[in-house]
């Protein structure tokens, strides 16, 4: 299969794409840390003859999201907007969050959720509202990255579903196949964890505006697709090795 994989030098794209040419798939990627050019505002050498897109660049991160709400809207909707365009006639999964349940609380929440509506303009589209992913290599600066260097100054009182991003690919190899599915979809464990079970001994912090207080994905769609997700913070807190099965195949293809 021919994929186009937008965002595939990030977190959750470079593992995926890892898993796709590992399956024989045809992977194009398309990344501005590629270069400036390479911006999907910007872009448009579009490859051809393209069966699937799977969609996950943009920006990210609530607090970000608060001191450029231009930045945003302009990378995550209108760069989405051109690309829904130009494979108007192409399955397209692209990354939602379970930010937008609430696109009032700020920026990052309302352009995803104003993407969900983008999207329901185009027929062959599937939304997936990835909740909060985590590996032993997340994204620089976040709230794993900083508890696994020993960085974490406080926690805060909310419950985050955690999902492990080897989780996060199988459901996405499960989604590929699923193309009677369209709309948006829950990427998440339906188990919420407390904050402050993750660190005990540090201060907690109540004042967190534009952040959600509770988080907690519907399985039922992804459940009666057959995904089951394997890892659970616990686990990983407790065995770091969890993580290098994003680097196996076991004879498994997409």
């Amino acid at each position: 299969m021919n994929i186009l994989l937008t965002g595939h030098k990030g977190f959750i794209g470079s593992a995926l794409e890892y898993r796709l040419l590992r399956a024989n798939h045809v992977v194009f990627g398309i990344d501005i840390k590629d270069s400036a050019s390479d911006d999907l505002l910007h872009y448009t050498n579009w490859p051809k003859k393209i069966d699937l897109i799977i969609h996950l660049a943009g920006k990210s991160g609530v607090r970000e999201s608060l001191k450029d709400p231009a930045g945003y809207w302009m990378n995550n909707i209108e760069a989405s907007r051109r690309l829904f365009e130009a494979y108007a006639d192409t399955r397209i999964l692209y990354a939602s969050s379970s930010s937008a349940y609430e696109p009032d609380l700020n920026p990052y929440a309302a352009s995803k959720y104003c993407l969900e509506e983008l999207a329901e303009r185009y027929p062959n589209t599937l939304g997936m509202r990835f909740h909060t992913v985590y590996s032993d290599t997340p994204r620089p600066g976040m709230f794993f990255d900083k508890l696994l260097m020993g960085k974490l100054e406080y926690v805060t009182n909310h419950y985050r579903d955690f999902i492990h991003i080897s989780d996060v690919v199988d459901a996405i190899k499960i989604l590929i196949k699923s193309t009677h599915i369209n709309g948006v979809v829950d990427i998440g464990t339906g188990n919420p964890i407390k904050i402050q079970d993750l660190a005990h001994d540090l201060p907690v912090r109540l004042n967190t505006p534009g952040e959600r207080e509770w988080t907690c994905a519907n399985t039922e769609i992804m459940s009666s697709l057959g995904f089951e997700p394997k890892y659970t913070v616990e686990k990983f807190l407790t065995n770091n090795e969890l993580d290098n099965i994003i680097y196996l195949n076991n004879g498994e293809t997409v």
